[in-house]
Order: C-alpha cells, then sequence, then structure tokens
C-alpha cells in the first residue's frame, strides 16, 4: 500500500500543479507582464494587483524553503501563510499535511485532509486532491469505510479525478473481504482505462493501469 501512496502522491502532485498553473500562471509570467503592459500605459492599479500576485508566490516559496530548513517550525511557518490567506493558503495546507505524513502522523493527516475536502471555501481542484489523497491515506491506515466516503462523491460522470477515485472505491471493497465487488469495479475500470488509451481523450494518472492490472491478477483466483 506505500508503493501505490507514493506513486499517487506523486500523480495528485502533477493534477494539482496542473489546475492551479491554469489559475496562476501569472505569478511566473509577472514581471515579464509588467514591462510589456507598463509600455502599453496600464493603469498603477494593474501593475500593483500583479505585483502582489507576485510578491504572495515568492512568500509562498519562502515559507517552503523555512519550513524544508526547520522542520519543528514548518508547522508555525506554514499555519501562518494558511491563516494570512491569499492565493496559496490551500497549497500551504497540503504542505502541512505532507510536514504530517513526514513524521509518521497519518491520522493527523486524514483528519487534515478530510477537512479540506468539505471546505467550501476552498477551490474544487484542491478540494478533490485533497479527498483523493485522504482516501489513499485512510486505505493506508485500514480505513476502508473513510476511504470510500472521501472517493464516492468523485466517482461521477465529468469528476476530474473520477478514475482515481474508482481505484479507490475497488481498494475499499477488497480491503472490507468484498472480492465481488472489487472485481466488478477494477474490471469496469480497466476497460475504461484502454478506452481512453485507445482515444487518447482523457489524461490518465501514472501506472494507474498497471495497479488496476495487478489488482485484477490478485482477483482472478
Amino acid at each position: 500500500m506505500a508503493d501505490i501512496f507514493e506513486e499517487v502522491d506523486e500523480d495528485l502532485r502533477r493534477d494539482s500543479a496542473a489546475a492551479l498553473w491554469a489559475k496562476y500562471q501569472n505569478l511566473v509570467y509577472g514581471a515579464v507582464a509588467l514591462v510589456i503592459l507598463g509600455t502599453a500605459g496600464v493603469t498603477g492599479w494593474q501593475i500593483y494587483d500583479r505585483n502582489a500576485r507576485e510578491k504572495a508566490g515568492i512568500e509562498y516559496l519562502q515559507a517552503l524553503q523555512r519550513a524544508d530548513q526547520d522542520p519543528k517550525a514548518a508547522g508555525d511557518v506554514l499555519g501562518t501563510l494558511i491563516h494570512e490567506g491569499g492565493p496559496f493558503a490551500g497549497l500551504a495546507r497540503f504542505d502541512l499535511v505532507h510536514q504530517a505524513i513526514k513524521a509518521g502522523d497519518k491520522a493527523g493527516a486524514l483528519a487534515q485532509l478530510s477537512a479540506m475536502a468539505g471546505d467550501a471555501k476552498l477551490e474544487a481542484p484542491l478540494k478533490g486532491a485533497a479527498a483523493l489523497m485522504g482516501g489513499y491515506v485512510a486505505l493506508d491506515l485500514g480505513k476502508a469505510d473513510a476511504a470510500l466516503a472521501l472517493a464516492t462523491p468523485l466517482t461521477g460522470d465529468g469528476q476530474p479525478y473520477r478514475l482515481s477515485a474508482a481505484e479507490i472505491t475497488g481498494l475499499a471493497a477488497y480491503a472490507s473481504g468484498d472480492k465481488t465487488k472489487a472485481k466488478e469495479i477494477f474490471t469496469k475500470l480497466d476497460e475504461e482505462l484502454k478506452k481512453a488509451a485507445e482515444a487518447g481523450t482523457t489524461s490518465v494518472p501514472a501506472n494507474l493501469q498497471n495497479r488496476v492490472s495487478i489488482m485484477l491478477d490478485r482477483l482472478a483466483g
């Protein structure tokens, strides 16, 4: 289960980064945009707004550096960033979760992720990522019911994390001893993944097909 969690963690970071890049890409291009827009006669407020967002990005990176340099103070550093709000407060909450996992406090990490998944103020991509990661953490802790509760709302049509969420529901069924249900879920997921690969229209999380194949092999007996 630990290997699966590490793979999914990488997938989540990639998916979250893609979703957030679409919204905050101006932070990267901020300095160049300021020069271009400045020569075009942009207003002082627009310049201030871009500067503020760029400053927030720099402060976030600095907070991560401080957290890495002093793990004992990581909670306070990230907590301050979350309390102050801003465009990176949501990401800081994920970093706080990672700190808990590094410290071996998976129960604490699950509690944080569950709270994030139910936070109406948190952006949808981050809520979904929190629910998905929480599902895998719950499985790692042997809490199949909690994993199912977090993942099931993400399995509907059109949900961006639908494929990984389906994997969690299958693993939850397997962990609960319902191998028939687990086989049904993984068989359907396998078919969907193969169709998606052929069509090339759906983004499939890395290594998911391999994990599904492994589970089907286990359930074949």
